[in-house]
């Protein structure tokens, strides 16, 4: 029995470990699971700034305040048309070409009003000086300006908004720093009013601080205003480019880096002038060079070390005569010569393989070598 126990034991051992390993991964697994399915069932966001979207960054809100103020709401991706007086207009998000921008300034100057939240628009040269957050903070800004049509709208909040700086001839209000998020420019006989940002128009910033007051006064200002809202283009749907994406002064940066590269290149780069005369190494003749190896070799009894230099060279030149490899051994190498050129094997196997033991022998070997070659390669 103590026998029969003994495996179910062992077993047992062994399947703790192996339980205790996969414990990690299965609560990992576990985790990955729940973070899909409660991660993955939010509810529709919806496209942001959509005018018929309820979601946080929607402004169906914004749509809905006008009309409760007595404004003829219009959703739509065309311009204006008509009469301008009388008559405002909302671009969310501007995705507009050249000759369509054209044709909008063009409407504001016979009277309209314009009122533009993208703040990388081109319509009027404005350039970005700053954010509206205070630190970390994105704090509510101040009106601090004399615009009859905001005197209702003290506050707005504006998070992750920019600020214009103010042209001459144009009214800036809620400032941060030497900039301002709102910015009023007359064009011809209209204005156009230029945002910081569209975050104080969208669902779930409408209600904060005097927002809704201040889109009622800059797009409804009295009832029965006829209001055109631009709807922004769907996602994947717009005119902009790559290039046009980029901000101004990231372009300007790589300008410079690419300038800086140029003036390296050419600081770097070859200059033709006056050549300048090298030392040349030293010239040695390949006689004197074998005499000196010679002396070398000599000095040091090398004699071993010479018979090998002479039964190497040997070799290899009758190994390429004989159309044989390099490598080839030297009993391999007196076959073929004695078979092609009848010169005695014996003699060709003593030239490739002796060993001197004196200056005598090797002066034989060196002889030897000689002769050995010459017979094969005028017998080849």
């Amino acid at each position: 029995m103590t026998a029969g126990g003994a495996p179910r034991a062992a077993g047992g051992g062994r399947g703790a470990p192996i339980t205790r390993r996969a414990l990690p991964w299965v609560a990992v697994l576990a985790g990955l699971v729940l973070i899909v399915w409660f991660g993955g069932r939010r509810p529709d966001q919806g496209v942001p700034l959509d005018p018929a979207s309820p979601g946080p960054l929607g402004t169906k809100a914004l749509v809905e305040v006008l009309g409760a103020v007595g404004a003829r709401v219009e959703v739509t991706g065309e311009l204006p048309a008509g009469g301008a007086g009388g008559t405002t207009a909302l671009l969310l998000g501007d995705d507009l070409d050249a000759g369509r921008r054209d044709r909008l300034r063009g409407w504001v100057r016979a009277g309209g009003t314009l009122v533009v939240a993208d703040p990388g628009s081109p319509v009027t040269g404005l350039e970005p000086l700053g954010g509206t957050a205070v630190g970390p903070l994105a704090a509510e800004l101040e009106r601090r300006c004399g615009l009859p049509a905001l005197r209702d709208a003290a506050r707005v909040a504006a998070p992750g908004g920019v600020v214009f700086e103010v042209p001459a001839g144009s009214v800036g209000c809620y400032p941060r720093g030497k900039g301002s998020w709102l910015v009023a420019q007359p064009l011809g006989a209209g204005t156009v009013v230029r945002l910081g940002g569209a975050s104080a128009l969208v669902n779930q910033q409408l209600g904060k601080a005097d927002n809704a007051v201040l889109a009622a006064s800059l797009l409804a200002p009295a009832a029965g205003t006829r209001v055109t809202v631009l709807a922004p283009p769907p996602p994947g749907g717009g005119s902009r480019g790559l290039a046009d994406l980029v901000a101004p002064r990231v372009k300007l940066a790589m300008v410079q880096l690419l300038v800086a590269f140029v003036v390296l290149a050419l600081w770097r780069a070859r200059r033709l002038g006056r050549p300048v005369v090298e030392p040349q190494p030293v010239q040695l003749p390949g006689s004197e060079l074998v005499v000196a190896v010679g002396n070398l070799l000599q000095r040091a009894r090398g004699r071993g070390q010479a018979a090998g230099l002479l039964a190497d060279d040997l070799r290899r030149t009758l190994a390429e005569r004989l159309g044989l490899p390099a490598s080839a051994p030297p009993e391999q190498v007196a076959d073929a010569a004695a078979a092609r050129t009848g010169v005695p094997r014996e003699r060709v196997v003593a030239a490739l393989t002796a060993a001197p033991r004196d200056e005598a022998g090797l002066v034989a070997l060196a002889h030897a070598v000689d002769r050995v070659r010459r017979e094969v390669t005028s017998a080849s």
